[in-house]
């Protein structure tokens, strides 16, 4: 094993142990997916999320091709989680908070918006001040957030549309029928916007624009399971401990064979397959196929778990909350420490996770404290 084995390892141990509950034979945890317990578990994916991305960086330099090539590919499985619980978070607070929607707009999208521009604006900073070139109008449009110098951000912006979608659905349709069909056709019309867009890269090889990228769809689905499993959870988690034992070796198993489809479509179709004379749909559309249930399988065996494993304590709880201000900010380390110090990843690794951590946790705090002022 290598110096990042050993320390994905240790960290992961050392945040995952302390406080776990296991319940004993027959028994089930109480309440298994609440915010708390999720957001600290959010805490713990947006850690594994940092390490993928520096690790997919170091992959494709000469003489680190074995750097724990397991996290150039848990990426999807991370996102996947993090849009599944945004659906259950939703429909639970919507049916257990009064008034829900009437501060929904306030307490949910904004509380994205403003790390999304404060971020935003980090990096443009950090760009420019590196030498990159920007012309006015791509400029203006990176300055709005139309177009994304940093392509980490892309999840702030489908999950901040997907939350509006909610809001307009909810709030003014009555059927209840009608608010999850309504919701299907939007999801599935993003997947398939997105799907059809393809690739965008300019002439740097920066992702900059909206939906182009199997990135934009390929976990998106997720969001209105989480939906739907919230809708019937009461129903489906009685369900779940009857027959856990059999649910829980059969999704391991669906995971593992769906796991290994996965990396065959990737190698020998992929979303990458595009010319100028062809999209490479055909491509695109075998490995969605497959990584799609893939994603599904491992989510449904990680909620399985969750029913009989209890994983929170202050480390998680404090990652949880500047979850989403991780991801939107390492971008700005990875692009100012690869300057000096890419040619040893133990240094680089931890330079980049400790500015992460820390900024974070300040842009976390600018953004508890603007809305706090503004109740």
């Amino acid at each position: 094993m290598n110096f990042v084995n050993y320390f994905f390892v240790i960290i992961s141990l050392l945040l995952l142990l302390p406080g776990i509950k296991i319940a004993g034979r027959k028994e089930f945890h109480e309440d298994p997916f609440s915010l708390k317990i999720t957001k600290g578990i959010a805490g713990y994916f947006a850690f594994c999320a940092l390490i993928h991305h520096i690790v997919i960086i170091f992959w494709m330099l000469p003489g680190y091709n074995d750097e724990l090539l397991l996290l150039e590919h848990i990426g999807v499985l991370i996102v996947g989680f993090f849009f599944l619980f945004s659906g259950y978070g939703l429909i639970v607070s919507h049916e257990e908070k009064e008034n829900y929607l009437k501060t929904f707009i306030f307490r949910r999208v904004c509380t994205v918006l403003l790390p999304f521009f404060l971020c935003n604006y980090a990096y443009m900073t950090t760009t420019l001040l590196l030498g990159n070139r920007l012309t006015m109008k791509e400029l203006l449009l990176a300055f709005l957030g139309f177009i994304l110098l940093n392509d980490h951000m892309w999840f702030a912006v489908e999950i901040m549309l997907l939350y509006l979608a909610f809001f307009v659905t909810f709030r003014y349709l009555r059927s209840e029928k009608t608010k999850y069909i309504t919701m299907t056709v939007i999801v599935l019309g993003m997947i398939t916007v997105s799907f059809l867009l393809g690739h965008d890269l300019n002439d740097a090889g920066t992702q900059m624009s909206w939906f182009h990228g199997e990135w934009w769809y390929n976990t998106t689905p997720l969001f209105l399971l989480g939906m739907l499993l919230a809708k019937f959870r009461r129903t489906l988690i009685p369900f779940a401990q009857k027959y856990y034992n059999r649910l829980l070796i059969g999704f391991a198993a669906i995971f593992l064979v769906l796991w290994q489809g996965t990396e065959y479509m990737l190698i020998h179709h992929g979303y990458w397959t595009e010319t100028e004379f062809s999209r490479g749909y055909f491509d695109k559309l075998l490995t969605f196929s497959v990584q799609l249930p893939m994603v599904i399988s491992f989510e449904i065996f990680l909620l399985l778990v969750l029913m009989k494993v209890r994983l929170h304590n202050k480390c998680m709880k404090f990652l949880g909350k500047i979850s989403l201000e991780l991801i939107l900010l390492e971008n700005v380390f990875i692009l100012c420490f690869s300057k000096w110090f890419m040619r040893d990843i133990r240094i680089f690794i931890i330079l980049v996770l400790t500015a992460t951590v820390i900024f974070a946790t300040i842009i976390n705090k600018i953004k508890l404290f603007v809305l706090e002022k503004k109740e």
